[in-house]
């Protein structure tokens, strides 16, 4: 993908008569045919009429960004430009300015033949992108002096939401057509209550607070957002003390889909809609969730993508609202259309990263994880799936039921489970089932009965069972959302491999 410019120097001997100089010869014109297939510093001739000049960089408004879609999902940016003419090559630079305390090199300084380099794609960044043309032995060309810079943001611009007004009044005057992807900003350290539901229906949303001083939604009675297209959640804090019943998410999917979102019944004769639009919670912490974290709702949602990175989910869910509830799940049975019953719901992908669930009450009742159907055919017309689960701190989540349940059993169901702690935590098996392709390595994880015995089959494939302690000893803490790491402190304190797993910010 990358590639270093490398330049000979041309001398007499290099170049000197006879079957080995003509050997040479031929090979510095093969190399500088290469060089000039790149884009750098050709004509016709494979020389450049630029002699004896010192280079100037690429003109800013020269430089162009284009996103590139990689085979696993993932995303670069490849940064173009035209040739300059007479330079031997190029060094490039990235730099992450978001925050301008603290900018982070992205991409370290490195040279390319070519006029075009790729870098990682990432959500809310600002990068400052540095490109100077090099010099050219072979025409006595200096490099440039000075390289051009040109700043390019994934930040997409956002409505300010004022704290003191109406959040969902506001939000709902200000909301664009659902063409695009719309962003809603709330202010730093900014106080707000949800005392009805928010529902964005088929609109793709980004609501973001400030990554420094996160802003706190407090839920009331009714408090929820809904969509039906795709919904990002970062830098926030929630406070969901006062939920409640029938509500059974922090978020959950819109209670009516469009028409454009039905499914194909793909031969059964329930079907619902689909959410295809990944559903993100990024960096926010939650207090006191009664119920779960995610839920497809009362309708009929096949949901393609939900992802939860880097939080702090404290739960406070005993399981005695919804016998059927779980922390990420879908519905028993859902309402389609005209009121009659589907059982068709299910996630199809699921990644969970660097994160830490914990309930301080005990629950033998609910799972972590419930689909309506374990049959993902029945939603999305195949078979394959993932869970990508890695890096967390589970605690009493939960103490008293299966992790998982109704959950696909198949071999294109592939899930990736290392780097967990598994505290009060039972039967990992019901959800890391055997006939999935798995990607689990029992020494990266580990597990720790308190109210139940620690499972066989758990301890015997897909965790290491040790005593697991905190720095924190009282694990009944609600989290305060005005602290440090929520005034927790969870750094694991006993046990071989559990002092170097589990979510990050507690190893730090």
């Amino acid at each position: 993908m990358r590639k270093k410019s490398f330049i000979i120097p041309l001398n007499d001997n290099l170049l000197r008569r006879g079957k080995n100089g003509a050997l040479w010869s031929f090979t510095v014109g093969i190399l500088f045919l290469a060089s000039c297939s790149k884009g750098a510093d050709c004509d016709e001739s494979f020389s450049s009429s630029v002699q004896n000049a010192t280079m100037t960089s690429p003109k800013s408004e020269s430089i162009s960004f284009t996103t590139k879609i990689n085979s696993d999902g993932s995303e670069s940016v490849q940064v173009s430009w035209p040739v300059v003419h007479g330079a031997g090559g190029y060094e490039y630079e990235v730099i992450n300015v978001t925050d301008p305390d603290e900018m982070e090199v992205t991409v370290p300084k490195d040279t390319v033949d070519g006029t075009s380099f790729l870098f990682d794609k990432a959500e809310d960044t600002n990068f400052e992108v540095r490109v100077r043309s090099l010099g050219n032995p072979r025409q006595n060309n200096k490099e440039a002096t000075e390289a051009t810079i040109v700043n390019y943001s994934t930040i997409i611009p956002a409505v300010i939401v004022p704290q003191g007004q109406d959040m969902i009044a506001f939000i709902n005057s200000n909301l664009g057509d659902g063409s695009t992807e719309q962003a809603f900003e709330l202010e730093a350290g900014g106080q707000y209550e949800l005392n009805e539901p928010l529902d964005f229906g088929n609109r793709q949303i980004i609501l973001r607070g400030n990554k420094k001083n996160r802003p706190v939604i407090t839920y009331g009675e009714k408090g929820v957002i809904r969509t039906g297209n795709g919904l990002k959640l970062k830098f926030i804090n929630f406070d969901c003390t006062a939920q409640a019943k029938p509500l059974r998410g922090v978020v959950e999917c819109s209670v009516e889909g469009e028409a454009s979102l039905e499914g194909p019944n793909f031969g059964y004769l329930d079907q619902g809609y689909v959410l295809q639009n990944p559903i993100v919670m990024q960096e926010c912490w939650f207090k006191n969730v009664n119920f779960g974290l995610f839920h497809t709702g009362t309708t009929a949602w096949m949901v393609r993508d939900v992802r939860v990175m880097d939080c702090i989910v404290q739960l406070k869910c005993d399981g005695k609202a919804f016998g059927d509830g779980s922390v990420i799940g879908s519905c028993k049975a859902a309402d389609y259309k005209n009121g009659s019953q589907t059982w068709t719901c299910g996630i199809r992908d699921i990644t969970i990263k660097n994160s830490t669930f914990y309930n301080i009450v005990s629950n033998s009742k609910n799972r972590f994880f419930r689909f309506n159907n374990k049959d993902l055919k029945r939603s999305f017309g195949v078979q394959d799936g993932s869970a990508t689960i890695e890096n967390c701190t589970f605690i009493k989540t939960f103490d008293g039921k299966e992790f998982g349940n109704n959950t696909p059993n198949t071999k294109e169901y592939k899930i990736s489970f290392n780097g967990n702690i598994c505290y009060d935590v039972f039967r990992l098996q019901k959800f890391i089932q055997g006939n999935c392709t798995l990607t689990v390595d029992q020494t990266k994880n580990t597990i720790y009965g308190i109210t139940n015995s620690v499972d066989g089959t758990d301890k015997s494939k897909y965790a290491t069972e040790e005593t697991i302690a905190f720095e924190q000893t009282d694990l009944t803490k609600e989290l305060d959302l005005t602290q440090p790491n929520g005034g927790l402190n969870l750094k694991p304190v006993s046990g071989t491999i559990s002092t170097t797993i589990g979510d990050p910010r507690w190893l730090n």
